[in-house]
């Protein structure tokens, strides 16, 4: 399965390729941002039949709160998929200077019990 999302002015592009999720840009819808409706309908359909390893990418410039409530929606699924024996690592990238979203993922590792690894973006 394989699904492209194309990035606007308020949300991020999603790309998702054999097992592979990227999320990429800015993140501050005015209201329900419906590119997360469809990243989860999507996840929901791969998880019928998912890879052994999945890995999920997320490079977030900046994000509102309607955003983080999608992205911890997201991340919810996620944990049960792993759960159920697929093996789930988030990579949550983050420019150096940008202490919010580096603090947001820290809250989301400490919230989730999935691999969720903090990365300075270069």
């Amino acid at each position: 399965m394989t699904f492209t999302i194309a990035q606007t002015q308020t949300t991020p592009s999603a790309e998702f390729r054999d097992g592979c999720l990227s999320i990429k840009g800015k993140s501050v819808p005015f209201d329900h941002p419906e590119m997360y409706e469809i990243i989860r309908d999507r996840l929901q359909i791969y998880g019928q039949n998912p890879e052994i390893n999945t890995m999920i990418d997320i490079s977030l410039t900046a994000i509102n709160a309607v955003s983080k409530r999608s992205i911890v929606d997201t991340l919810i699924f996620l944990e049960n998929l792993d759960k159920q024996g697929t093996h789930v690592k988030i990579n949550w990238y983050y420019q150096p200077e940008d202490e919010d979203i580096m603090e947001l993922g820290e809250i989301l590792q400490a919230s989730f019990d999935l691999e969720i690894d903090l990365k300075t973006s270069t």
